[in-house]
């Protein structure tokens, strides 16, 4: 069984065990780890997505404080994914404020992390397409600025851990002047394959822009006259060929996402699709509608199940 819970204390002593729900709808009060006595955990690790570091602020602080309450749990994770927007906003501005913004973010993993981490690119992460300013013949324009960043070859990649099979998808694709969830024919023809190499494992994809999402919907004003109408920079917009993909590959347990600043959970066809709250909430205004700021853990057991629990680090606005 799989399942997910949050760090309720405080949350039960506030509103009580009736209001939960309408504190963070979607989450299993039920905790899937009992009744499975002969799993065992095989990895721990920890979903960090939209941290939104700027150059100035006290946004290096507090995800300072999210890390360090991380790496000092008695039970740490072996690793931390990071789910893309890692930087404030990088579409817009100019060269100096990139250079700065990521300038603090790697002074936030140097002195206050010390967990192995992987990285997946979110929107913000990408240099100029919202910039006519900035030219695309720059060296570092796109995705280009936050690859050298971060030591990554490619913005999709896969490894392997703990018996578990990883996938990290490049959501983020190039519309007009701005963008949509889409990985395109390569990136998908690429997956294809991969998935059909690793058979033989669980397996785990993580996206920045979700691939199949209820709350999408909630971002913003979705509602039309004629129905609900998601935009495709909320979700993705090949979303029916990868869960047919999925389908042909019954190995992938669970895809996990960002982007929306919500936590969801939509189970479909064998595969849970997780997404977890920002480090940020609201762009460090608090919560973002129900989700407090904070980030997931998340176990994977030997048997392909897993385990999510969504924390809160004690975000406080300034004084």
């Amino acid at each position: 069984m799989n399942s997910d819970t949050t760090s309720r204390r405080n949350l039960l002593k506030a509103a009580g065990m009736a209001g939960i729900a309408s504190l963070l709808p979607g989450l299993a009060l039920a905790d899937g780890r009992k009744g499975r006595p002969n799993r065992k955990r095989v990895l721990r690790f920890a979903h960090f997505t939209d941290c939104h570091v700027n150059r100035y602020g006290a946004d290096a602080h507090w995800l300072a404080k999210a890390l360090e309450q991380v790496n000092d749990l008695k039970d740490r994770p072996a690793m931390i994914l990071f789910g893309g927007d890692m930087i404030f906003e990088g579409n817009s501005v100019d060269a100096q404020a990139m250079r700065d913004q990521w300038s603090e973010f790697r002074g936030v993993l140097k002195n206050s992390n010390a967990v192995p981490v992987q990285y997946c690119l979110g929107n913000h992460d990408i240099w100029g397409w919202s910039n006519r300013a900035v030219s695309p013949n720059e060296p570092l324009y796109g995705k280009r600025w936050a690859l050298d960043t971060l030591q990554m070859e490619n913005a999709n990649y896969s490894f392997d851990r703990a018996g578990w099979h990883f996938v990290v998808l490049d959501s983020v694709s190039r519309f007009r002047m701005g963008y949509i969830g889409k990985l395109g024919p390569e990136q998908l023809e690429w997956l294809g394959q991969d998935l059909g190499t690793h058979r033989e494992k669980p397996t785990l994809v993580m996206s920045h822009i979700p691939l199949l999402s209820a709350c999408s919907a909630f971002f913003g004003p979705s509602e039309r006259p004629f129905g609900w109408s998601v935009p495709g920079a909320l979700m993705h917009m090949d979303s029916r060929h990868i869960k047919d993909m999925f389908n042909q590959n019954k190995q992938v347990k669970v895809a996990i996402s960002g982007h929306i600043h919500l936590v969801e959970r939509v189970d479909y066809n064998g595969v849970s699709y997780l997404c977890d709250g920002a480090v940020c909430g609201n762009w460090w205004r608090g919560p973002f509608q129900e989700t407090p700021p904070g980030y997931a853990l998340i176990d994977l057991y030997d048997d392909g199940t897993w385990h999510r629990d969504y924390n809160k680090y004690g975000w406080q606005p300034a004084a």
